[in-house]
């Protein structure tokens, strides 16, 4: 099984390329924007990346997996080409998940696989609780935001970073303020500090510039991206909550876990993660991979065949 999926992935390495597509969804609060990959007509398979990072960063994984699939990428609101949801109040990861269903309705899809990363990983959780069934398979890479936890003692600390300081004045103002008033920078001071700031290649780094930035005049850049996305999405939500609600459901699941956030003690609170007995449907599986958070699109050659295989499993169409 094995070498079928290295000869899926070399298949799609040499076809998918060419196939990759701009697309626009309408929502209601403005265009969800995106990239595709392959033929429209295979099952389809939905990507939401994490916070501020645009959907170009799944392509280096993308390309080494199987061909028999429909590829759809999205830019969360706020992120990438994306419009940001309205101006003022504080969004959580519950106001992310109508994107998913906005652009299951879009494709007029009943079913889908899913994959995400870091917040994407958030967002799936609460949108295959919504709407059970839905969702075929999961794919979760390095899902550390889906497993954040407040104790209740740590809950002042915890208003106060997500909610207070949103609303203090000079915060508020920078949040709720135009791109007009972004800084801007030289090309190259924006990719060194993308590349800094998720310790990233110069390689991987250019498969997401592009859409992290706009023109502002003078050979001058600035970022487009909701000034929002850059706090947390935590919610107060203890460690026996977050096992319950999502050991209960029942789709197949496999969590590709980096083992640099596993050493920074991001999965400390929430040992279930890495112990597939603690999921009573059987349905959860798990891998560690070493590299950190980023390492989906630092080095997607070390879970696309592990990823590969999940897709395909009960998939009847020739290989």
């Amino acid at each position: 099984m094995r070498n079928s999926v290295r000869v899926c992935a070399f298949r799609a390495m040499s076809s998918l390329r060419s196939t990759e597509k701009e697309i626009t969804i309408k929502a209601p609060w403005g265009n969800i924007r995106g990239l595709t990959w392959g033929d429209s007509n295979n099952p389809p398979v939905l990507l939401s990346p994490g916070r501020i990072v645009p959907c170009s960063g799944f392509r280096p994984l993308i390309l080494k997996l199987p061909t028999n699939f429909y590829y759809v990428s999205i830019d969360l609101p706020g992120n990438g080409f994306s419009d940001h949801l309205p101006k003022g109040v504080r969004f959580t990861i519950w106001d992310l998940v109508p994107t998913l269903q906005n652009v299951a309705e879009h494709f007029k899809w009943e079913h889908f696989i899913y994959i995400a990363h870091s917040l994407g990983t958030a967002v799936g959780k609460y949108f295959n609780m919504a709407y059970p069934g839905v969702m075929t398979k999961v794919v979760d890479l390095d899902p550390v935001p889906a497993y954040h936890t407040i104790l209740p003692e740590e809950i002042p600390s915890w208003y106060k970073e997500i909610y207070g300081s949103h609303y203090q004045d000079k915060a508020y103002r920078k949040h709720t303020s135009g791109k007009e008033s972004a800084p801007k920078y030289s090309y190259q001071q924006v990719k060194e500090t993308i590349m800094k700031a998720q310790q990233l290649s110069e390689e991987a780094a250019d498969h997401i510039l592009d859409r992290y930035i706009e023109p502002a005049g003078d050979g001058l850049y600035r970022f487009t991206y909701d000034q929002r996305m850059k706090g947390t999405f935590k919610l107060p939500l203890q460690p026996q909550h977050l096992k319950e609600m999502y050991t209960a459901l029942k789709t197949p699941t496999l969590a590709i876990i980096a083992k640099g956030s596993i050493d920074n003690g991001s999965y400390s609170r929430v040992p279930f993660v890495m112990d597939e007995y603690a999921w009573p449907h059987g349905n959860y599986r798990y891998k560690i991979v070493n590299g950190g958070h980023d390492i989906h699109l630092e080095n997607p050659g070390c879970m696309a065949d592990d990823i590969s295989k999940f897709l395909l499993e009960d998939f009847k169409a020739k290989l």
